[in-house]
């Protein structure tokens, strides 16, 4: 099977991820409700008699069982008491040659091939699903084949520095016919699906197929088609995905769509939209509990490790949905215990929350007294709160750009600002607020403070910027100075009914 084929035929990225190794081959039961026999020929024997079963499951791709040699018998096999669970599966050889297989209906079958051409040469005995398969994707070279020719006329063509003329009406001609092809292909897949209508591929060919959208309906202003048409793209994006199917998690297609509905369609949505249109899509996949566990992982995962502002909102959300109510079947004690200890911590931390109040002394005064300031002192209409060190140098840039944005908006937007340096050098921090004339905002020294500041503001690195607004919720966090004014004006807005 040419992975070149597949990848045209299917848009799947085939290897995105390193193999691992999963298990080693179950000892060998007397009931073999799954066998798998390799005729491998021309295997070098310094490659030591090597074959792997691996499959892919979401992204990555896993070995899931060795493939014994039988010196006598000059072939490999593996085999079980138990079937394998359905999906496309992944013969491979010591040197990482590799041939895709499926593994469904047909448990029961032989793989003939040669080696290096592996993928040219292989052949399906016993296995119906398979060599259907096999067959559909040899017919389908011609139309590869055919696709090739056309890029490489069209990259002549376009080549100025090549050809001598730019030839539009040749180019359009290229163009129109890589359409038919791509038209017929669509029509072969289409046939396909109609008579195998069970066959993995089909299930992956119907997933593949985009969603039409409809023109906006006539009452929709213009001003709010293109609005309505994305809604509806969102709202439909998996209408050609059978989401009972756990097969086609085991195929990289799940996770690709998945990952471009999140990286693409939900990119610029507001962390609250993200929320219920994801929260939409697992519950639509409780029907089959291995895509229910990857859609609840991947979405959790991505957007724990996600450094977009407000996205840690997301995790926050679905992880408490699915995580901390024990639907996350897969998830052990220890697991759930340290998604409610890191859900403790940031979620006070949230845009929109209101994070815990502490105060630090204000050892730039000379007084007998140190003065203590909380960080809910300030009476302007937002506090920017910025968490410094002497020693870093990307807050000796970053403060400086600060109080100028102070200086130059601070009036207009109602701006305090409360810098806290977590440095112990006393003289060396008097010495930067002097030099750089910060001495006009409050400046405190978190040597000490009534709380742990660092645990319960998620303080690790510096600088650490948080934005409060008069009702001491978070407006923003962990920015730069250049963003902060819109994002203000922004907040007010939505928040304050402001211009």
């Amino acid at each position: 099977m040419n992975s070149k084929i597949f990848i045209l035929l299917f848009s799947v990225i085939l290897f995105s991820g390193g193999i691992r190794q999963a298990a080693a081959q179950k000892t060998a039961a007397k009931t073999k409700s799954f066998q798998l026999t390799v005729k491998m020929k021309n295997y070098p024997d310094s490659l030591n008699h090597v074959l792997l079963l691996g499959r892919y499951y979401g992204g990555s791709q896993y070995i899931v069982d060795t493939i014994k040699y039988n010196p006598k018998t000059k072939d490999y096999t593996v085999y079980s008491d138990t079937p394998k669970e359905g999906g496309l599966y992944l013969l491979i050889t010591a040197d990482r040659n590799y041939a895709e297989l499926i593994i469904d209906k047909d448990q029961q079958y032989t793989v003939e091939a040669t080696y290096p051409d592996i993928l040219s040469s292989i052949k399906f005995i016993g296995s119906p699903e398979n060599q259907l398969y096999q067959d559909f994707a040899a017919d389908g070279t011609n139309d590869v084949k055919k696709l090739q020719k056309f890029n490489e006329e069209y990259k002549r063509l376009t080549d100025t520095a090549v050809s001598k003329e730019y030839d539009s009406v040749r180019i359009e001609k290229i163009k129109a016919q890589v359409t038919e092809v791509y038209k017929e292909m669509d029509e072969k897949k289409d046939k396909f699906v109609k008579d195998h209508p069970e066959h993995l591929m089909s299930i992956l060919f119907k997933a593949q197929k985009e969603v039409v959208v409809p023109a906006a309906p006539e009452e929709v202003p213009d001003s709010l088609k293109q609005e309505w048409q994305y809604e509806y793209y969102k709202n439909h994006y998996f209408d050609n995905f059978d989401l009972c199917d756990d097969r086609v998690v085991r195929t990289p297609l799940f996770h690709q769509r998945l990952a471009d509905f999140c990286d693409k369609v939900l990119r610029m949505q507001l962390p609250d939209t993200v929320k219920v249109v994801l929260e939409r899509l697992i519950e639509q996949t409780r029907c089959a509990p291995e895509l229910f566990k990857y859609a609840v992982w991947y979405t959790v995962d991505k957007y724990q490790r996600s450094d977009i502002i407000g996205h840690d909102a997301i995790w926050v959300y679905l992880a408490k949905r699915y995580y901390l109510t024990g639907d996350a079947f897969w998830a052990s004690q220890g697991i759930v215990e340290n998604f409610k200890k890191r859900i403790e911590r940031v979620e006070p931390l949230l845009i929109g929350n209101v994070p815990p109040e502490f105060a630090c002394p204000d050892t730039t005064i000379e007084t007998p007294n140190e003065r203590w300031v909380s960080v809910f002192s300030s009476k302007k209409k937002y506090t920017i709160i910025i968490f410094w060190s002497v020693t870093c140098g990307h807050c000796k840039r970053a403060l400086p750009k600060w109080h100028e944005l102070y200086k130059e908006k601070g009036q207009e937007l109602g701006i305090d600002v409360i810098a806290i340096c977590k440095d112990h050098d006393i003289p060396a921090w008097k010495k930067f607020i002097k030099d750089n004339n910060l001495e006009d905002w409050t400046n405190l020294n978190g040597k000490t403070a009534t709380i742990d500041y660092n645990d319960k503001w998620d303080v690790q690195t510096t600088p650490v910027v948080y934005i409060l607004d008069k009702q001491h919720r978070i407006v923003t966090k962990r920015i730069d100075p250049d963003v902060a004014e819109p994002i203000i004006r922004y907040w007010e807005r939505t928040h304050f009914g402001g211009e």
